[in-house]
């Protein structure tokens, strides 16, 4: 089983509660954080050496979480459930198309996403809040 991780995306977005957040934006962080393991069809098949196919790209995953940094919800909640959502599907159907093509595939056994809004408006000094989903 592989852990991969990636912290410290950074965003300015336009999420929040309030009209003027949706307005003003705040800047936003996204951790992601995955385990992975390959899968073998056949007894006999072997697993490729350093080959970009037998793991999760990081670049597919920055790239999920950039274009849903761009659609402005109020809630982080909802954030965080629409990014996992898409990392989990994105790699579903990978997963099914591996499987009829070749001796092993990727398997995604789970998903965890962290969304921190940084000087959240509560009134006072708070250097962030976070949500953090698990799938």
């Amino acid at each position: 089983m592989f852990k991969i991780a990636l912290e410290g995306m950074r965003f300015y977005a336009y999420h929040g509660f309030y009209a003027e957040e949706q307005v003003v934006g705040n800047e936003y962080q996204v951790d992601v954080y995955l385990e992975t393991s390959v899968q073998k069809h056949a007894r006999d098949a072997s697993i490729p050496e350093d080959d970009i196919q037998t793991t999760i790209s990081y670049e597919t995953i920055y790239h999920i979480c950039k274009l849903e940094m761009k659609k402005p919800v109020r809630l982080l909640e909802t954030l965080a459930q629409r990014i996992l959502k898409k990392i989990k599907g994105q790699y579903k159907d990978q997963q099914e198309e591996m499987e009829d093509s070749q001796d092993y595939h990727v398997v995604l056994q789970s998903v965890t996403v962290r969304v921190s809004k940084f000087n959240p408006p509560l009134g006072g000094r708070v250097e962030r809040a976070y949500v953090e989903v698990s799938g």
